[in-house]
C-alpha cells in the first residue's frame, strides 16, 4: 500500500486525502446519529435503519479510498463505490423519514390529550371554547347560527357518597355516550369538568328539534340530568354570553326540579 501511495502523482494525493475525509465525516455523522437514536430515542426501527446506513456507507468509503490505490474495474466500482453509497442515502433518508413520521404521530397524540378528556373521550373545555369561538367567527362572517347547551348531572355527589366514584364514572360515561348519540358529526360535545358537559350545535338557529333529540337519548340514561340551551343570535353573539344563557336556564331547571322534590317531600305524609 505504501509503494502505490507513492506513486501517485500530487493531484491523486490531494483527491485521495480529500475522499478520506469526506468518507470519514459521512461516517463520522451516521455514528453519532446511531449514539443519538441509542441514547434518547431508543427506537429499534430507527436503529436498524441507522446501522444498515452505516454499513453501507462504510463498504462504499473503503471501495473508494482502495479504488485511488488500486483501480477497480467498472463494475465494482459501481456496485462497491456508487451503490454502496445509494444504499448508505437511502437507509440515511428512510431513517429521517421514519423519524419525522413518528413525532408526527407523537405530535397528534398529544394533541389529542390536549383537546380530549380521559374519562369520556369527548372533547374538554379547551377545545369546545375553540370550537365556539370558531362559530362565533362564522356568524360574524356569513351570518351562520348555531345553539349551545350547558349539561348538569343532578346528584352525581350523592351517587359517589353512596355507590363509590367508580360507579359515578361510570354514569358520567354514559351519559357521554348518550350525548355523542344525539349529535351530529359536524357538532361538538364536551366534558367542561366534573358533573358538567356542553355542547354545540352548528347551524341550530332554535331549539326546534334539537331539545327533542337531547331528551330521547337522556331519558335512556340511569340518572336525571337538567340542561340549558342558548342560541346565536336570539340570546347573544359572543361566546360569554351565549354560555352564561345557557347556563341560567340550567341552573332555572335544577332549581325547579330541587323545588319540586322538596314539595313531595313535605307532601308526603310522616
Amino acid at each position: 500500500m505504501i509503494e502505490a501511495l507513492g506513486k501517485l502523482e500530487y493531484a491523486g494525493k490531494v483527491t485521495l486525502i480529500t475522499d478520506t475525509l469526506l468518507e470519514a465525516a459521512l461516517l463520522g455523522w451516521v455514528s453519532i446519529s446511531i449514539y443519538m437514536a441509542t441514547r434518547f430515542l431508543r427506537d429499534r426501527i430507527m436503529l436498524l435503519l441507522l446501522v444498515a446506513g452505516l454499513v453501507s456507507f462504510s463498504t462504499g468509503a473503503v471501495a473508494n479510498v482502495y479504488e485511488h490505490l488500486y483501480p477497480l474495474s467498472l463494475w465494482q466500482h459501481v456496485f462497491l463505490v456508487d451503490l454502496a453509497h445509494c444504499g448508505g442515502y437511502v437507509f440515511f433518508s428512510s431513517s429521517v423519514g421514519y423519524l419525522v413520521f413518528r413525532y408526527m404521530r407523537l405530535h397528534e397524540a398529544l394533541q389529542r390529550e390536549a383537546f380530549s378528556d380521559f374519562l369520556t373521550g369527548l372533547s374538554n373545555r379547551r377545545f369546545f371554547y375553540q370550537r365556539l369561538e370558531e362559530a362565533v367567527a362564522r356568524y360574524h362572517k356569513q351570518g351562520e347560527p348555531f345553539g349551545v347547551a350547558v349539561l348538569d348531572v343532578d346528584d352525581l355527589k350523592e351517587v359517589n357518597d353512596r355507590h363509590g366514584h367508580i360507579q359515578g364514572d361510570e354514569i358520567l360515561r354514559e351519559v357521554a355516550r348518550a350525548l355523542k348519540r344525539a349529535v351530529r358529526a359536524t357538532d361538538c360535545v364536551a366534558r367542561f369538568g366534573g358533573d358538567e358537559f356542553a355542547v354545540l350545535f352548528v347551524g341550530a338557529a332554535n331549539e326546534e328539534g334539537v331539545i327533542d333529540r337531547l331528551l330521547g337519548e337522556l331519558r335512556q340514561c340511569s340518572v336525571s340530568t337538567s340542561f340549558g340551551t342558548a342560541f346565536c343570535p336570539r340570546d347573544g353573539i359572543t361566546t360569554d354570553a351565549l354560555v352564561a344563557a345557557a347556563d341560567n336556564r340550567m341552573y332555572a331547571m335544577k332549581a325547579e326540579k330541587s323545588q319540586k322534590k322538596c314539595s313531595l317531600l313535605s307532601a308526603a305524609p310522616e
